[in-house]
Formats: structure tokens, C-alpha cells, sequence
């Protein structure tokens, strides 16, 4: 979703539906990471019903052999 002017923050506006119901529901919390899933708890309002929405992730792997890491702080 895009955003008009300037913000201190990014807003973050998703639209899902209800399972139950069917019910639009808006949600401007946004998804957080558990055991590699992007994850979100939602309420429907209208009936009350309690559901989370997946989203899809590129699996996540730390340096590969032979790649140096980056250093916290440059003592030269």
C-alpha cells in the first residue's frame, strides 16, 4: 500500500478476510518473525473469531564458508 506524504514512520495498512464470516477486517499492525514464518494474530470483530495470517518467507542462512562476517567496530 502506498503512502501520500511525509511520515516519521511507515504506516502499515493491511486488508484480510474473516474465514468464518467473511467479514473485511483492517489491521494496521504488521507481521511479526516466529520459527521462519511471518506471522499475524487477528480478531474479527464482527463474530469474534480468532485466526492468524501467514506470510510467505525466503528461507533465512548465515554467511556461507569462506565469507568473512562484517566487524562491530573498526579499531584501526
Amino acid at each position: 500500500m502506498t503512502q501520500k506524504g511525509t511520515h516519521t514512520w511507515d504506516l502499515v495498512v493491511h486488508y484480510h478476510k474473516c474465514p468464518e464470516c467473511g467479514y473485511i477486517i483492517e489491521s494496521r499492525q504488521d507481521y511479526h518473525y516466529q520459527l521462519g514464518k511471518y506471522i499475524k494474530e487477528l480478531e474479527c470483530s464482527r463474530c469474534h473469531k480468532h485466526f492468524t495470517v501467514q506470510k510467505p518467507s525466503k528461507p533465512r542462512f548465515g554467511p556461507l564458508l569462506g565469507e568473512p562476517e562484517h566487524p562491530e567496530f573498526d579499531w584501526s
